[in-house]
């Protein structure tokens, strides 16, 4: 565990300075960080929009209701008095009251529980829009990986500085295709593995399901990204970087297990230290009446700056660690068994092996 550790540390550190060395390596990820930002306020408006909308209706609805009511006390009155048009003064028809039970049902705009305006607010339109939404966002954030693949690639097989960022996402925009697909396959083999879970047995039947959704997890966590580099460097199909990996992996030409390199963990760890250290200050500054002063926001702006660049550099690290891994087997392929042994893996690899 430790061992990955230290070898995850070292691997970050050859990361940031080969993105130090070419600044553009950095870009992608910076974009990512704030597409996330957009998309995610993005949906939020458009929640808002839909639930604002049933609201209005809801609120027309009560004033209508308000109006009904009111007249009942002069029907009343009229009613004491004697008075003929009585009859008159307070008319509700049957509709009314199946409007009021609707209104006031489970799931209605008037339940307490707050579900009906939701189910109000989910029409056809509303999950067209969001997950319109969430595949332009999908696609936005794996166009921008791939362009941080395609610039890292240059960077290690023709140097530093060598990579065009106009060229590496005419690359991506060619492979968008294989990209979707690779998308879509990568959905349907998480909801495969996480139905094998949910459907899993008791005793030994269910440990074996298990351990096979574990397996299909792991193994396409590790396909996936090796598809990608594939697909965006080389330009084949997805059904071409499919085989592309399946025979990296057949071959035994990567040596090293992406377990044996624990950079997730560490990125989640810099990052939850990053948000506790954001937390912490916050509440200092809340008891201590500081949110007021100057100094709170300076250091609000620079706790923000500091969540962007750490969030941007572990998109930027996990993009260079399996650009790396492909381009060490790709090498390796053309080398005898003998001559791998002896072979040096990219930098950033070669870094965490050392």
């Amino acid at each position: 565990m430790f061992e990955s550790f230290g070898r995850g540390l070292k691997l970050i550190l050859a990361s940031i300075k080969m993105g130090f060395q070419d600044k553009r390596l950095l870009v992608p990820g910076i974009l990512t960080v704030f597409s996330n930002f957009f998309f995610a306020i993005l949906l939020f408006l458009e929640g808002k929009s839909r639930l604002g909308a049933t609201e209005h209706g809801t609120a027309a609805a009560t004033g209508g209701l308000n109006n009904l009511m009111g007249a009942a006390p002069h029907a009343v009155a009229a009613a004491k008095h004697g008075l003929h048009g009585a009859k008159h003064g307070l008319e509700i028809k049957p509709e009314a009251f199946q409007q009021l039970i609707g209104q006031t049902a489970l799931n209605g705009p008037w339940d307490q529980s707050g579900m009906g305006a939701l189910q109000q607010a989910a029409t056809p339109d509303a999950i067209l829009a969001v997950v319109a939404i969430l595949v332009v966002w999908w696609l936005t954030n794996r166009f921008l990986e791939g362009v941080t693949t395609a610039l890292v690639y240059s960077h290690l097989t023709e140097g530093a500085g060598s990579g065009k960022f106009s060229t590496a996402c005419a690359a991506v925009f060619t492979s968008l295709p294989a990209i979707v697909a690779l998308g879509f396959t990568t959905l349907i083999a998480k909801r495969v593995a996480r139905f094998m879970r949910d459907k899993r047995g008791s005793g030994i039947f269910g440990m074996g399901v298990n351990f096979l959704a574990s397996i299909v997890e792991v193994f396409w966590t590790l396909a996936g990204h090796l598809i990608l580099p594939a697909i965006v460097i080389e330009g084949t199909s997805f059904w071409g970087a499919l085989k592309r990996a399946d025979r990296i992996a057949q071959g035994n030409l990567i040596a090293i297990g992406v377990g044996e390199i624990g950079i997730d963990t560490i990125n989640r760890v810099v990052l939850l230290l990053v948000c506790l250290a954001g937390i912490s200050g916050f509440s200092y500054a809340y008891v201590q009446h500081l949110m007021a002063q100057p100094v709170f926001y300076a250091c609000a702006v620079a706790w923000a700056a500091t969540v962007i660049v750490v969030t941007a550099m572990s998109i930027y690290i996990r993009a260079a660690f399996f650009t790396c891994l492909y381009v060490w087997a790709i090498e390796a392929e053309a080398l005898s068994e003998a001559e791998r042994v002896n072979h040096r893996p990219p930098a950033p690899l070669a870094a965490a092996l050392a």
